[in-house]
């Protein structure tokens, strides 16, 4: 048995819980919540969202679930203080959501099959990173951007991340000497919080990370970094296509009701 093999069983139940908990939580975004998300990462053309990769749109549903404000809640917030779930793995995860935070994580070692131990090249520390597919691919050195899940005794992944190319690093590193130095990244205001995670995954994005995202469900087995990083021609979703926020609804019932996609 590998050193973190006995978290696997907790860490399957609460993912397909996460699972869950995210198809809920796109179902209270509104049209508002999107464009705003939409806007600040740098894919909303006038009054139309349009994406380099069908599959981008679980990066904005990410962003949206916990960096758009309403009222001075997030997606997260709101569905605690509104509609707790009975199921006790559900307010698990959905408890941990409370303080999730976007970052830069990475690779320092791999267990086969289970997942990786990370550092955070933002906020700093270390930390294991369970994950079945991750923990299939990866290799020592890889860096990517995605939601980060505390959990008590090792992190999760929100379900979507970006892999860091060197353009990516370029980009990413220019826009952080614009932040004052005194600024503490790991107890950003909800604004700030916001503004950090928008600007990584644009600077991602510019950089040709849609061709390369990771989403994947618990066992699945993706292939990160083996693909060269190329900006594919922007694209609209069929209306019959697998929604790609993963439901396993078609588009046009679920994601494509929230869009301002032209039907």
């Amino acid at each position: 048995m590998t050193t973190h093999e006995h978290l696997l069983p907790v860490y399957l139940r609460l993912r397909q819980a996460g699972l869950r908990l995210n198809h809920k939580l796109v179902g209270t975004l509104s049209k508002e919540d999107l464009h705003e998300g939409a806007r600040r990462l740098g894919i909303l053309h006038g009054e139309t969202l349009v994406f380099d990769s069908p599959d981008e749109t679980s990066v904005l549903m990410d962003y949206c679930i916990y960096n758009v404000y309403r009222g001075g809640e997030n997606s997260a917030q709101r569905y605690l203080a509104e509609s707790p779930p009975r199921d006790s793995v559900e307010m698990t995860v959905l408890q941990a959501m409370q303080t999730a935070y976007y970052s830069i994580l990475q690779v320092s070692d791999v267990e086969r099959g289970v997942g990786v131990a990370v550092r955070d090249l933002l906020r700093g520390g270390t930390g294991f990173l369970v994950d079945v597919g991750f923990g299939s691919s990866a290799q020592p050195g890889w860096s990517a951007a995605g939601r980060v899940i505390p959990l008590e005794d090792f992190l999760i992944s929100g379900g979507a991340s970006l892999p860091i190319n060197a353009e990516a690093v370029i980009r990413i590193a220019k826009e952080l000497k614009r932040i004052d130095p005194a600024t503490d990244l790991c107890n950003l205001a909800p604004d700030q919080e916001a503004d950090l995670a928008a600007m990584v995954i644009r600077s991602c994005l510019r950089s040709g990370a849609s061709a390369q995202i990771r989403y994947e469900t618990p066992g699945s087995t993706p292939s990160l970094g083996n693909r060269p990083s190329v900006r594919s021609q922007p694209v609209r979703a069929n209306r019959n296509d697998p929604c790609p926020c993963g439901s396993g609804r078609k588009y046009k019932t679920c994601c494509g009701k929230r869009s301002a996609w032209p039907a």
